[in-house]
């Protein structure tokens, strides 16, 4: 057999992002326009132009082409946190992880294609349920990395479960803020959310607005470097 190449590799997974992509602009723009009750699985693969099979290679559910793209994300997001440098918090771990994601730079080039899914998913109980079930099981993901890191078992030890409950607070936070302000950049929000948690500026009176400016960030990160 042939070597699988790197670039081999890194093809196959950028084709797999394009088509989960392709699949979710598809299943928005026709349960937009047809509401999602008359939705069906045939209209999305026939919109996407992809196999039926296609499909259910990225989702078991045509609702879960709708709502926020977080489980598949989990297991390599749980991955990366357990591999960071051991001398970093749990916290800025986790916070490393997430601030690099590529996801979160697109959605402020996709911006009106994120807010209007948020829009019809908060529309629809269904999808904000199932939405919010994906949040929860990305929160276990990262409590098991913490735990990992910690040496520690979540059924024994409270503080992964924490500190992934405050990560997935501040990063639902940020987003929420970044959707309010058209000028606002996401990456930006995440970040001052983390400085705000890792400076400690939540348990001190504040004085200031330390979210309204970037200079809050010199020195959040490094202490941690």
């Amino acid at each position: 057999m042939a070597d699988v190449t790197t670039t081999d590799v890194g093809l196959r997974e950028r084709k797999k992002i394009e088509t989960r992509r392709m699949i979710r602009a598809a299943a928005l723009d026709l349960a937009i326009e047809d509401g999602l009750e008359n939705l069906t699985i045939d209209a999305i693969v026939d919109r996407a132009g992809i196999a039926r099979r296609t499909f259910f290679n990225y989702f078991d559910h045509k609702e879960d082409a709708l709502v926020a793209d977080t489980t598949a994300a989990a297991e390599t997001i749980r991955g990366e946190v357990v591999a960071r440098p051991a001398e970093e918090s749990p916290l800025h771990a986790i916070r490393a992880v997430i601030t690099q994601r590529d996801i979160f730079a697109l959605m402020n080039t996709d911006r009106d294609r994120m807010l209007a899914r948020q829009k019809f998913v908060q529309q629809h109980p269904v999808l904000a349920t199932r939405q919010a079930s994906q949040h929860v099981h990305v929160e276990q993901a990262l409590a098991e990395a913490v735990a990992q890191r910690m040496g520690v078992d979540t059924a024994d030890d409270l503080r992964p479960s924490l500190i992934a409950g405050v990560a997935g607070t501040a990063l639902r936070v940020a987003m929420k803020w970044w959707s309010a302000r058209e000028d606002a950049n996401l990456v930006e929000a995440l970040n001052k959310a983390f400085d705000l948690l890792e400076q400690g500026l939540l348990t001190h009176q504040m004085t200031e607005p330390a979210i309204a400016g970037p200079q809050n960030r010199e020195g959040g990160a490094s202490a941690h470097e």
